[in-house]
């Protein structure tokens, strides 16, 4: 639930959402490893102040709370309390630079505390076309899962487990991007993306047992390297219809050793149609292609695979919405990419 207020300089909200897990073990399984109960609890409060004419202030806290009675060798239950700050600026410098610093606080109760800032800038060359560059550092506090989860895929002898790792380190990573936008006229806009990234005890997984009963765990990486290019293009091709094109090419790598991360595509592809009815815009279907290729499973193993997806949304003015929609419609069948069949999904949202 969300509530959103404003008054004559600040826009403010206020959101709570409460989610639940509840999964039953396969016949398979060894039986405990797999009885899991998760609940998620998420507060957020932001307000945004316009200062001045050339200055947007936001600012906000949050809390997560996390709590699972999921198999560490007893059964217990495992919770993790999560609390943040965050404080982002826009200050329009002239008509040609936006600056936008920004910081954040994080407090884990189990890990402590961590501050992250970021600086980000926007130079327009005119109204169509500008230049923008972002440097800033991160952090991720692993989850209960990671730290404490076990659970399996197709039953343990035959299929797939994955065990959780206490030892776990929270990962931490700094980076910077650079991009160039520009629209042509009033259908057509591209974007291009270079970033660079490294991470400090990035959060991953090993096979510790081969097949077919494998075992997965949890670990760090002392340090990776990750570095890319994005591009996308955007048309409106008018009556209600969008397409959208984008391309991804990443490159990850284990600094101690010099090899490929695994579990990454080096090459994702997408294509998405997007209809709206132009008239009351009440209807909207989204249908989208991704494809990857060159997909490291490790070392001896690569895939390529393409997946389709469609979304189907129904809005009845500002206050109603209902969507239903299809991940893998052609249920594709890779677990080794994380691809278990096809999903089915539906949700709706009302606004008072």
């Amino acid at each position: 639930m969300t509530y959103d207020g404003k008054n004559s300089n600040s826009d403010y909200s206020l959101s709570a959402s409460y989610s639940q897990l509840n999964r039953d073990p396969y016949a398979a399984d060894t039986p405990g490893t797999n009885e899991k109960k998760y609940k998620s609890w998420n507060i957020e409060a932001r307000d945004t102040i316009r200062t001045s004419d050339n200055n947007k202030l936001i600012f906000g806290g949050e809390y997560r709370g996390d709590k699972a009675s999921i198999y560490s060798g007893d059964n217990t239950v495992k919770n993790t309390d999560q609390y943040s700050l965050y404080l982002y600026d826009e200050y329009r410098v002239d008509n040609k630079l936006l600056l936008t610093p920004a910081i954040r606080y994080d407090y884990h109760k189990s890990f402590g505390s961590h501050t992250s800032p970021n600086l980000g800038a926007t130079y327009f060359i005119s109204d169509k076309s500008r230049f923008k560059a972002n440097y800033g550092t991160s952090y991720r506090a692993p989850s209960v899962d990671e730290l404490y989860g076990a659970f399996t895929h197709g039953g343990i002898w035959g299929g797939m487990a994955i065990v959780g790792n206490p030892d776990l380190k929270p990962e931490k990573s700094k980076g910077w991007e650079i991009s160039y936008e520009q629209e042509f006229g009033d259908t057509t806009s591209a974007k291009l993306t270079y970033f660079d990234n490294k991470k400090e005890d990035a959060i991953s997984y090993k096979i510790e047992m081969a097949p077919p009963s494998q075992m997965g765990k949890f670990y760090n990486i002392d340090s990776t390297s990750s570095k890319g290019v994005e591009f996308e293009i955007k048309h409106d091709f008018g009556k209600g219809f969008t397409l959208v094109g984008n391309y991804n090419w990443l490159d990850s790598v284990d600094d101690t050793t010099g090899e490929r991360l695994n579990y990454n595509a080096r090459n994702t592809y997408m294509a998405k149609l997007m209809w709206t009815e132009p008239i009351k815009k009440e209807w909207n279907i989204t249908a989208w292609n991704k494809w990857y290729t060159d997909f490291q499973y490790d070392s001896d193993t690569v895939y390529s695979v393409n997946t389709f997806n469609f979304t189907v949304t129904k809005r009845w003015g500002d206050k109603y919405r209902v969507f239903a929609g299809i991940d893998n419609v052609f249920n594709k069948d890779l677990s080794d990419m994380g691809y278990y069949g096809r999903l089915w999904r539906v949700g709706a949202e009302m606004k008072f």
